[in-house]
């Protein structure tokens, strides 16, 4: 299939996750290196179950919009409740490499049970110490907010729901570690624990009611819309700086 769609256009856009790979961790990823391994033409990677690199770009570029500047910014990565428990770790683990590879001073906060790759958790503390960063973990809501200039609330799955080796495909251990997290949701009193100068990013769709108020999505200090918008300008960036 690479081989063919290679004679037919300049790029490749793939986005695969979940049902299509059955939740097999990182499988996703494996078929767009395949298909890169394959192609003669960019393989651009769309979302898959371990990155999203143009949500990533979409990212900083909005940061750097609204800062002017990655030095000394607090970035907060945090899990957010949802009540669908299929979200793939492709948005919080692309947006702490970013972060980190900016320099930033990255925060990632979750409940127990929703650890991410242990391997970009590396790769952010290596990434971090090279750019003059930070990074740090913590298991609490406020505690992660806490002076926060970026505020960054994503619901993302939990381990069980992934097939083996990574996880044991187990729904019920899944559900129950969403349920005990319901109040992991950003609202104006958690906005009021972040710094001054805060802004509210989501990769977007939203779930409202749940991961989010809308009074903080809606609000004064949301970006989020410009963050959709700067999607646009980093994936016409990335095409034009990829194909001939």
């Amino acid at each position: 299939m690479a081989r063919v769609l290679a004679r037919m256009g300049e790029g490749i856009a793939i986005r695969c996750y979940g049902d299509p790979v059955d939740w097999e961790y990182g499988g996703a990823h494996e078929m767009l290196r395949e298909f890169a391994r394959w192609s003669d033409i960019p393989i651009i990677n769309m979302e898959c179950d371990k990155y999203h690199p143009c949500q990533a770009l979409a990212d900083v570029l909005t940061v750097r919009e609204k800062f002017g500047t990655f030095k000394d910014v607090k970035f907060s990565m945090s899990w957010a409740y949802s009540p669908s428990v299929h979200k793939p770790r492709s948005v919080p683990q692309s947006a702490i490499i970013a972060a980190s590879m900016m320099g930033m001073k990255v925060t990632l906060a979750h409940p127990k049970g929703m650890e991410l790759d242990p391997e970009v958790l590396a790769s952010c503390r290596t990434l971090s110490k090279q750019n003059g960063g930070s990074f740090r973990i913590t298991n609490n809501f406020d505690d992660g907010l806490k002076g926060a200039d970026v505020v960054y609330p994503k619901a993302w799955c939990a381990t069980p729901l992934f097939q083996p080796p990574v996880g044991k495909s187990d729904h019920e251990k899944t559900q129950a570690v969403f349920d005990r997290n319901k109040k992991w949701i950003c609202d104006a009193k958690a906005m009021r624990k972040a710094s001054k100068r805060a802004i509210y990013l989501h990769c977007l769709p939203c779930d409202r009611g749940y991961e989010v108020t809308d009074e903080v999505i809606d609000g004064p200090q949301s970006a989020a819309f410009d963050e959709a918008e700067n999607r646009m300008h980093v994936q016409k960036a990335v095409m034009a700086l990829t194909m001939r």
